[in-house]
């Protein structure tokens, strides 16, 4: 399998520092927490002080509002501290990023090795648990992905109502919202359906494998709109019609992926997931 280097600091690229919003990280966390086994679910809320993984889907958020995005390396813990970092500013000129890259990924494995480890404090252990569940689901958002022959398209932008909205922000959140404004608990309802045998198309493989995966699907999600365009009420409504099964998809994906890796780490009789 091709192996390629992972860049994290991506916030030259996005306009947050998140992918997915709020509502959406809480969905996802739902839908996995609605798919993890009775052992998987029992160690894991006992290492989160009594608490399911939904309370962690914010995690990030609240911890860059208190502090400030530069203490953010807390999060990584014992599996940020072997991360290498590559600014944002040298991105696009570094030559090992030709074709692809997926925010985050480096060090979604490097807290998948540590828990697996089983060396980690109990905070550490918590620490970790709570940035996989906030990464697996920006590494199903395109906006993590980063094309180096598509820069501009993440600079894209469409006007509605007279006011010029970037195109990555919306994948971030009204992709989905912006349709059916669910809460959580209609997310998990509607979206966690999957068929047995569905479950195993969508969890074959290894990480790696659902993350090179999602590259033709989030290079067609970059070409779908050119800059400038113009939208009235109805044609944004067609154009959100047209896109939105996408980003339900990734949504419900990410939960039922988030699901099989907690899983493998916290069930001994789960079949265990490989990273590469």
């Amino acid at each position: 399998m091709k192996r390629f280097i992972i860049i994290i600091a991506c916030l030259l690229f996005t306009n947050s520092a998140f992918a997915w919003s709020r509502a959406l990280h809480n969905a996802i966390a739902a839908i996995a927490n609605d798919n993890l086994t009775e052992q998987a679910e029992a160690n894991i809320n006992k290492a989160l002080g009594g608490h399911n993984i939904i309370y962690s889907a914010q995690w990030m958020y609240d911890v860059a509002e208190e502090k400030g995005y530069e203490q953010t390396k807390n999060w990584r813990s014992v599996a940020f501290n072997k991360t290498k970092l590559i600014k944002g500013k040298k991105i696009a000129k570094h030559p090992e990023n030709i074709v692809n890259r997926a925010c985050g990924f480096e060090a979604l494995t490097a807290a998948i090795s540590a828990i697996e480890s089983g060396k980690l404090s109990e905070q550490e252990l918590a620490d970790n648990i709570r940035y996989i569940v906030t990464i697996m689901g920006d590494l199903h958002c395109p906006t993590h992905y980063i094309f180096t022959d598509m820069l501009e398209k993440r600079k894209s932008y469409y006007i509605y109502d007279n006011k010029k909205r970037p195109y990555v922000t919306y994948w971030e959140s009204d992709a989905v919202r912006g349709t059916f404004a669910w809460r959580t608990s209609e997310f998990v309802h509607q979206l966690s359906r999957l068929t047995p045998e569905q479950v195993s198309q969508v969890t074959a493989g290894s990480v790696t494998d659902w993350i090179v995966g999602n590259v033709p699907l989030y290079r067609e999600v970059f070409g779908m709109i050119d800059t400038g365009t113009r939208f009235d009420k109805n044609g944004l409504r067609r154009w959100q019609n047209k896109i939105y099964p996408i980003a339900i998809e990734q949504i419900t994906v990410a939960g039922y992926r988030l699901a099989t890796v907690l899983n493998s780490l916290f069930d001994t009789n789960a079949p265990k997931v490989t990273i590469k």
